[in-house]
């Protein structure tokens, strides 16, 4: 059986975080026009680039681990204007501090090891600056074996609740502005790709299984926080 992160690169498919387009959505509505640097990390096949390209004059900068993505992502944003995309994991960007205005993950800092990645796009983001996260989140008094189960099939370094991601901002520098609950998409997507294994097809029928088992406990929402100003920020090297 393929990993859940390898099915959803090898899938392809667009706005495969939770909640889809209509999340998206949501969070666009939401953002300053006047920005002057954007990244998005895990942009995937760069839908989410080409609504922003939409929304704001801003350079715009999309990272992915995925060279497949990467691919799908520059050929879907070959015909627009200031973007970049790159393969690069969070632990490699090298961009100067205090350089974006904005910086959004959408499903994939829950991924990272939070205490190493969110400090990291801390120190990248200027101050005042706002960070936008789509991501997973689970009740507080969650046993501890259904815990194990849902990291072990997700590869999770850790599992957070809505609470622990509002202590995470708040620890690295930030005020959160905007919270909500993101409610779930369909249980199965409208469209597949034809070329799925039966492998693909086994991690597939896993996760939708999982979302069933645990439909009162996985939840997605969305923060919008905003960063501290010069004067009061604390963010780690």
């Amino acid at each position: 059986m393929v990993s859940y992160q390898e099915l959803i690169t090898q899938i392809g498919m667009d706005y495969t975080h939770p909640g889809g387009k209509t999340a998206t959505d949501k969070w666009l509505k939401q953002i300053p026009k006047n920005l002057k640097n954007v990244l998005e990390i895990g942009c995937g096949t760069g839908e989410t680039l080409r609504q922003l390209r939409n929304q704001t004059a801003a350079f715009l900068y999309g990272i992915d681990s995925s060279a497949n993505m990467v691919t799908k992502a520059k050929n879907k944003t070959s015909h627009l204007h200031h973007i970049e995309i790159m393969q690069q994991n969070i632990e490699d960007l090298s961009f100067t501090h205090h350089f974006f205005d904005l910086i959004i993950s959408e499903s994939v800092l829950a991924f990272t090891p939070i205490h190493y990645s969110l400090p990291k796009l801390t120190n990248l983001l200027k101050p005042n600056g706002q960070i936008v996260l789509l991501e997973m989140a689970t009740p507080s008094l969650l046993t501890h074996s259904d815990e194990e189960i849902i990291k072990t099939f997700y590869q999770l370094p850790q599992l957070l609740s809505k609470e622990d991601w509002l202590k995470q901002l708040l620890d690295y520098g930030y005020e959160t502005v905007y919270l909500e609950k993101i409610e779930k998409e369909p249980k199965t997507p409208s469209t597949l790709p034809q070329h799925l294994s039966m492998e693909m097809l086994q991690t597939l029928n896993e996760h939708y299984q999982l979302n069933t088992l645990y439909a009162n406990d996985l939840h997605t929402y969305l923060f919008i926080a905003k960063k501290r100003g010069k004067n009061d920020d604390h963010t780690c090297n």
